[in-house]
């Protein structure tokens, strides 16, 4: 058991509330739920509108959620038509929170979008949507009613960190994207794919200590791999 603090990143969602529809930090409470049951405690870090020089100060870990799309002009592409919920203030909180994560090797999982701007933060590009790029065997956008099932396999690759944590080399998982990594950045390693060749799994290869993964374990907290994921992150 640990007595640490684990920073989670949310994004911005409207929510019926007593004055009306309003803008809010909104955070899927598992995420919580699965920190509290490690004895961590948590910090919601939203998007912040004046671009800080963040301090990451009695943070002793960090996820990096899901959510809308990142802006293309990161990875020096135009946006297409079919873009969803593209945050400036989002993509530059997040990027400077990888920055201090990585100076300070602040322990780090990044999920779904996480995964793809860790993967942008590193220099790497995406594809912006994935039919488009010609991945069409499987339906990797599955919200809402499919988001807490399993959709597809991954396969976990050998010697890597993310094969260590979940002792497994095949893992069936949920899907809820339609954007991809593309050209893989710096400093990272493919750990797992999908069978029509998806990238589902980054992690670092320098002394940071940073996994990326497309698929949401938050909405699988109950299964034995999204308990070891965050057992890793704090432990």
């Amino acid at each position: 058991m640990s007595n640490l603090t684990i920073g989670i990143t949310t994004g911005i969602k409207n929510v019926q509330m007593s004055a009306g529809e309003i803008p809010c930090a909104v955070l899927n409470i598992e995420f919580i739920k699965l920190c509290n049951k490690f004895n961590a405690q948590v910090v919601i870090i939203p998007p912040q509108f004046n671009s800080p020089d963040f301090s990451l100060k009695g943070i002793d870990g960090l996820v990096v959620t899901g959510g809308g799309d990142i802006d293309p002009s990161y990875y020096s592409q135009k946006p297409i038509d079919k873009l969803e919920r593209v945050s400036k203030e989002r993509d530059i909180t997040e990027l400077n929170l990888l920055k201090k994560a990585e100076m300070e090797n602040i322990k780090t999982l990044a999920i779904c979008r996480g995964h793809q701007l860790l993967n942008v933060y590193k220099g790497g590009t995406l594809h912006q949507d994935i039919n488009d790029a010609g991945f069409t065997e499987i339906n990797h956008a599955k919200p809402y009613d499919d988001a807490r099932n399993h959709i597809h396999n991954v396969k976990i690759n050998k010697n890597t960190e993310l094969n260590k944590i979940l002792n497994t080399e095949n893992l069936k998982v949920n899907s809820i994207h339609h954007q991809a990594i593309n050209k893989l950045g710096r400093d990272l390693n493919i750990s797992a794919e999908s069978p029509d060749g998806i990238i589902e799994g980054i992690e670092a290869t320098n002394e940071w200590e940073a996994i990326g993964i497309q698929w949401h374990p938050e909405y699988l907290a109950e299964e034995e791999h999204s308990i070891a994921l965050f057992n890793w992150l704090i432990n």
